[in-house]
């Protein structure tokens, strides 16, 4: 596996951009590293989830809470975990966002059919994942290079888990988290696409 460092490509004579990147390169043994095994574990929790929400008693709804808790803690320490104990791979930067986007995708679709989660906001999330996935797998295939994820993602994930659980569970002022999640997607769709637009170049000025 090789990592390259950090490089800048220009757009115009003002703007620069950073694009982060690894070679795909997978082992067998990094599926045993303990970050993408966290990775895995949170579309393992996804049932469970989903069955918690087509229950309507108490003690379903504190089994969803605790998985859903746990789910979102694995995404907090997968990538914390392959940084500390040095097990950042390509592996781990292919599965943490589509574990993510998978599961958050799946839940907004079932929080939107059994609860009042918005149709309009679970297409707008869905229709940003996908573009994001299809831009991914585009790098894979034609470079065989995958980007890390930047804070706009990383947030994101993070407002729209909080904006689809204050929907599962009808908290109160549940637009509010809703509203920055959308805000965030936006931000996060736009700087992502900005990033394939530069790492494109780049790649097509190589050539």
């Amino acid at each position: 596996m090789q990592r390259q460092k950090l490089s800048k490509n220009k757009l115009g004579e003002n703007k620069n951009m950073a694009v982060r990147w690894m070679r795909v390169s997978v082992s067998p043994r990094d599926f045993l590293y303990i970050s993408n095994i966290l990775s895995l574990s949170r579309i393992a929790l996804l049932p469970i989830i989903i069955f918690g929400l087509t229950k309507d008693t108490n003690a379903h709804r504190i089994l969803t809470i605790t998985v859903m808790v746990i789910a979102m803690l694995t995404d907090s320490f997968d990538g914390f975990l392959a940084r500390r104990l040095n097990q950042v791979t390509a592996l781990g930067k292919i599965l943490d966002p589509i574990a993510d986007k998978f599961c958050i995708g799946s839940v907004a679709v079932a929080v939107t059919i059994l609860r009042d989660f918005p149709w309009w906001a679970m297409g707008f999330i869905i229709i940003r994942d996908l573009g994001i996935i299809i831009c991914g797998f585009t790098m894979v295939e034609r470079w065989t290079v995958i980007t890390s994820s930047n804070i706009w993602g990383k947030s994101t994930s993070l407002f729209q888990s909080i904006s689809i659980f204050a929907y599962a569970f009808g908290l109160p002022y549940k637009t509010y988290p809703l509203v920055v999640a959308l805000v965030f997607t936006a931000i996060s769709a736009i700087s992502y696409a900005i990033e394939f637009y530069h790492l494109t170049n780049a790649k097509n000025k190589k050539v």
